[in-house]
C-alpha cells in the first residue's frame, strides 16, 4: 500500500502521539473542557480516533456508516457531557495537526516522491477528519432525538453519509 510507511510510523508511535496530543489539548486555550477529563479517559479517547484512523487508511469501511454511526454518538455523548462542539472539533483538529507534524519531524520526507507519498497521506487524513468532524456536529445536532433515531439504520446516519460519499466521490473525480 501507497501510505503503509506512515501508517506503520503512526501505528508505532500511537503511545508518543497520544501524550504529544494529550498535553496539547490541556494546554491549548481553544479547548478547556478537556483540563477536566481524567488522563486515562483522554488516552482512550484519542486512541479511539487513532485506531478508526488506521482501518480507513487501510480501507477496512468503505462506505464509513459503522464510523459515522460511531462519531455521531460520540457527538451526542460529548453533549450529554457538556462539551462545546467548538472544543470537540478543535480536539480533532489537534490530533490531525500532530500526526502531521510527527511526520514531517520524524524526516521520512526526503525527496520528490517522498513528499509526493506525503501528502496524498496527508489529503486522506484531512478526509477522515473533515467526515469525523461533520458527524460529531451531527451527533450534536441530534442530541434531542431518542437513540432510535440515530442508529446505523436510521434515515439520519444514512442521509448523512450518502451526502458525503456524494461529494467525497465528486470531488475525487475532479483530482
Amino acid at each position: 500500500m501507497l501510505y503503509q510507511k506512515y501508517i506503520r510510523l503512526v501505528e508505532d508511535h500511537a503511545e508518543q502521539l497520544t501524550r504529544k496530543w494529550s498535553i496539547e489539548v490541556r494546554n491549548n486555550p481553544s479547548t478547556p473542557g478537556y483540563k477536566n477529563i481524567p488522563q486515562h479517559q483522554l488516552d482512550e479517547r484519542v486512541y479511539d480516533v487513532f485506531k478508526r484512523l488506521g482501518a480507513y487508511l487501510m480501507e477496512d469501511e468503505p462506505d464509513f456508516k459503522k464510523t459515522a454511526e460511531h462519531f455521531i454518538k460520540l457527538g451526542r455523548e460529548r453533549a450529554g457531557e457538556g462539551m462545546k462542539v467548538s472544543e470537540v472539533i478543535y480536539a480533532l483538529i489537534l490530533e490531525r495537526v500532530v500526526i502531521w507534524n510527527f511526520i514531517v519531524e520524524e524526516g521520512l520526507i526526503s525527496n520528490t516522491l517522498d513528499l509526493h507519498e506525503a501528502l496524498g497521506f496527508y489529503m486522506k487524513i484531512n478526509n477522515f477528519f473533515d467526515k469525523a468532524e461533520y458527524f460529531i456536529a451531527k451527533g450534536f445536532e441530534s442530541v434531542n432525538l431518542p437513540d432510535t433515531a440515530v442508529s446505523r439504520e436510521s434515515d439520519l446516519v444514512n442521509k448523512s453519509v450518502d451526502a458525503v460519499m456524494r461529494w467525497f466521490i465528486k470531488k475525487q473525480n475532479y483530482i
